[in-house]
């Protein structure tokens, strides 16, 4: 069987000679092989993938079909998947052919090596990799992103995943903030009263200091925040 799978994989890549009196069914099966296995190029960690089922083809009354990939149903390729081709002949698109397949991945994640609680910043010491093989929890994350907390409280051995974090607040309701009013090359600032919270890039709610006036503006940094006034560029 590998042998075999190995024999349609480098005809498919190929594109010539032994791939074209392969049937049909065969080639497709060695073209969705090769293609999901160029889409994770470069990726971290490997792939091993699988075709689930035999694909039903159109029939084609201008001799042999040619496949061409139009469609991938996601792009994490770990789990069940599948690529969508059209099949040609003659020139003519006579349909859509569906591949349905499955995605093993090894590499390593990362786990909780201790408890903490919730909008604590994980540190190094605070978790571990591990060896993984076969499909990651949705959202798996091989390091913490800068700028992030715990959303949550997690356990000890939980995997990361990105659901258990959430971007630390720069601006916070209800404290003072920095707001830069711009237009054009000129820059004024005031100071404004958040009147609701945000993480770097966010829009928050501020109050004007005088007019009591509600405006929208961009977080930039911890407590300061930038508007870019009505009518500049």
């Amino acid at each position: 069987m590998r042998l075999l799978a190995a024999f349609l994989l480098g005809a498919a890549l190929l594109g010539a000679g032994p791939d074209d009196a392969l049937p049909d069914g065969d080639r497709l099966h060695a073209q969705a092989l090769a293609y999901a296995e160029a889409q994770v190029a470069g990726r971290d960690g490997t792939y091993a993938f699988r075709v689930l089922n035999a694909p039903i083809l159109p029939r084609s009354p201008k001799g042999p079909l040619v496949f061409e990939p139009a469609h991938l149903s996601r792009p994490d390729l770990a789990g069940r998947f599948y690529v969508s081709f059209n099949a040609v002949a003659g020139g003519r698109t006579l349909g859509m052919v569906r591949v349905d397949m499955e995605g093993q991945w090894k590499g390593q994640l990362l786990r909780f090596c201790t408890s903490l609680p919730r909008r604590a910043v994980p540190e190094p010491g605070q978790l571990e990799t591990f060896d993984f093989e076969g499909v990651p929890p949705a959202g798996a994350l091989r390091k913490v992103p800068e700028g992030f907390r715990l959303r949550g409280p997690v356990t000890q051995g939980k995997v990361l995943v990105r659901t258990d974090l959430e971007a630390i607040p720069l601006v916070n309701a209800g404290e003072p903030v920095r707001l830069a009013l711009v237009d054009g090359a000129l820059s004024i600032t005031v100071d404004a009263v958040a009147r609701s919270s945000g993480a770097a890039g966010d829009k928050v709610r501020l109050e004007m200091p005088t007019t009591r006036r509600m405006v929208q503006a961009v977080v930039t940094g911890p407590g300061e925040a930038r508007l870019q006034w009505a009518g500049s560029k």
